[in-house]
C-alpha cells in the first residue's frame, strides 16, 4: 500500500512524496507530489493510489502536476536508459561479474548509436537501430565476433523489455555469420620458447605450468580454495552455477596456494580483483608478444585451457573423459577439439608421442612377460 512521506529539503522546506514498495524492487518508489501542502498532497497521492498496481508491475506515469499545462494522468513512455538501469539491477544479483561487464560494454556501446542516446523512447528501437549500430560497429572495423557478443547483450536487454511490455515486439537482430576458428593451442615448440624466457619470472613460469596442465580457468585456482588435494570452487563463483572438485597433484597445490598469498596481498593493498586476475592476462600476452607469437583476438589466455584439452585428447583418445576434465556441463561444447587430426597434433607435440609409444611398449612387454610365464597347470 502506497503511503505519503514528509522528505525535508536542504532549504528547510518539506516536500511530500508517495512511497511505493513492492517485492520486485530492491528500493522503494518515491513519486514526487511537488507540493508542501499536506492537503494537495493527500489529493495527489489518491490519485498515485490509483494506479499503484500498474507502477508496480513496471508502467510509468505522468501525473497532472508534473506537466506544465496540467491535464490528465498519462502512461509515460519509459526511455531506454530508464529500462537498462531496471534491468543492470536486476541482472547484479544474478549474473556472474564478468558477465555483467560484457553487457554492461554492449550496451554503452549501443546507446552512443542513438541520437538522443538514453533519452530516446523505449519503444522507439526497431529493426534500423539494430542495423545502424551494426554498421557503426563496421565503420569502426570492429571483429564480426565482437559485434555479435554486443548484439547478444542487446537481445538480452530487449528481451527483458519486452517481458515487462515495455515493448510490443521485438526487434530483428541479425548476427554476422563468424568464421568457424578451431580452438587456439600452443604446441611443444613454442611453449618451450615461453619457458626459456629470462624476462619471465619463475613464479609465472609455474602459474602458466599450472593452467596448461590442469585445463582450470582464468578463475577457478583464484576463487577456489584448497581442501586436501581438491580445488573446490563454490557454485557461487563457478561459470557453470555448479560447485566444482577439481583434483590437483601436490605440486600444483603450492602453486595454487602461491596464487592465493599473491592474491591477498593485492587486495589487502585496496586494488581490486578485476585487476589481479587482469595481471595473467596482461603477463601471457606480453610473453607471447616477446616469442613472436602473439596474435589479436586469438591467442589468448584462455590458450592454456584448450592446450590442455588438445593433449587430454591426444593422451585419451576419449573426448567425453576430456568433457568430465574440463567441467563442460554438454559435450557439444568438447566436440571442438575433434577437429583437429591426429597427425597434425602429433606434430606439434611430438614429445608427448614418443612418450605415450614408450609406456605403450613397455605396457605391452610386461603383459607379454606376464603371458609367457603363466603356467594353468599350476592352478588347482
Amino acid at each position: 500500500m502506497a503511503y505519503m512521506k514528509p522528505i525535508k529539503k536542504k532549504n528547510g522546506i518539506t516536500h511530500w512524496y508517495s512511497r511505493i514498495e513492492s517485492v520486485r524492487w530492491i528500493q522503494p518508489k518515491y513519486i514526487s507530489l511537488e507540493t508542501n501542502s499536506k492537503t494537495d498532497a493527500r489529493v495527489r497521492h489518491a490519485m498515485v493510489e490509483k494506479v499503484e498496481d500498474e507502477i508496480k508491475e513496471g508502467k510509468c506515469f505522468e501525473f497532472p502536476w508534473q506537466k506544465d499545462e496540467g491535464g490528465k494522468t498519462t502512461i509515460k513512455l519509459i526511455s531506454v536508459l530508464e529500462c537498462l538501469d531496471e534491468w543492470l539491477e536486476l541482472k547484479r544479483n544474478n549474473t556472474y561479474p564478468e558477465t555483467l561487464r560484457t553487457y554492461m560494454s554492449s550496451l554503452k556501446m549501443f546507446l552512443v548509436t542513438l541520437k538522443k542516446q538514453g533519452d530516446t523512447p523505449l519503444r522507439n528501437i526497431n529493426t534500423q537501430s539494430i542495423e545502424n549500430f551494426k554498421k557503426v560497429q563496421l565503420d569502426k572495423e570492429r571483429s564480426v565476433c565482437g559485434i555479435n557478443k554486443d548484439l547478444r547483450g542487446v537481445a538480452c536487454y530487449l528481451k527483458y523489455a519486452l517481458e515487462k511490455e515495455y515493448i510490443k515486439q521485438l526487434p530483428k537482430i541479425l548476427k554476422f555469420k563468424e568464421p568457424i576458428k578451431p580452438p587456439k593451442y600452443i604446441n611443444e615448440r613454442d611453449w618451450s620458447k615461453l619457458m626459456e624466457l629470462d624476462s619471465l619470472s619463475d613464479w609465472w613460469k609455474d602459474v602458466f605450468t599450472l593452467y596448461r596442465t590442469s585445463g582450470m580457468r582464468r578463475s577457478e585456482p583464484i576463487n577456489g580454495y584448497i581442501d586436501g588435494n581438491f580445488l573446490v570452487v563454490s557454485a557461487e563463483l563457478s561459470k557453470t552455477k555448479r560447485q566444482l572438485d577439481i583434483y590437483l597433484e601436490d605440486w600444483q597445490v603450492d602453486i595454487v596456494k602461491k596464487i592465493h598469498v599473491a592474491r591477498d596481498e593485492h587486495l589487502e593493498k585496496g586494488s581490486k580483483m578485476v585487476t589481479f586476475k587482469g595481471k595473467f592476462s596482461k603477463t601471457f600476452k606480453d610473453a607471447l608478444v616477446e616469442v613472436g607469437i602473439y596474435e589479436k583476438n586469438i591467442t589468448k589466455f584462455h590458450c592454456l585451457r584448450d592446450t590442455f584439452a588438445v593433449i587430454r585428447y591426444l593422451e585419451t583418445k576419449d573426448l567425453y573423459k576430456v568433457c568430465k576434465e574440463l567441467n563442460h556441463t554438454s559435450i557439444k561444447t568438447t566436440e571442438k577439439y575433434a577437429v583437429f587430426s591426429w597427425r597434425r597434433l602429433e606434430q606439434d607435440f611430438k614429445v608427448l608421442v614418443k612418450t605415450n609409444e614408450i609406456v605403450e611398449r613397455e605396457t605391452m612387454e610386461r603383459e607379454t612377460r606376464s603371458h609367457a610365464s603363466f603356467n594353468p597347470r599350476l592352478m588347482n
